[in-house]
């Protein structure tokens, strides 16, 4: 079992709902950032700052959301890459940031609950 695995099973669920809470809230405001609400540049990181936002965390969701993948996180969600080390190996095998997908894909599926 991968020592991430094991560390995520250690948190409870108090820890495991701020790190949900945390995804969803970056990928929204991401979300946002991509519509403009944030402005650019310095303004954005002033912005997203006055919000509570990790501005580097937001950024790095834009950035991913910008290359077009929301469209491989979809693919993620409905098993196109497999589950564990075998979709970080094919993401990664396709060019793919496999950490950035797997935000994007944990921003859409927790932005549902």
């Amino acid at each position: 079992m991968s020592e991430i695995i094991k560390a995520a099973q250690a948190l409870s669920d108090e820890d495991l709902g701020a790190v949900a809470g945390g995804v969803t809230k970056n990928y929204l405001a991401a979300l946002d950032v991509m519509a403009g609400k944030y402005g650019n540049g310095e303004e954005r990181k002033a912005r997203l700052a006055a919000a509570g936002y990790d501005f580097w965390a937001v950024q790095h969701l834009v950035n991913g959301l910008a290359k077009g993948y929301d469209q491989v996180a979809r693919d993620v969600i409905n098993g196109k890459y497999g589950n564990d080390v075998a979709r970080i190996n094919a993401l990664t095998a396709a060019g793919y940031d496999a950490k950035l997908v797997q935000d994007i894909v944990n921003g859409m599926l927790l932005k549902d609950r």
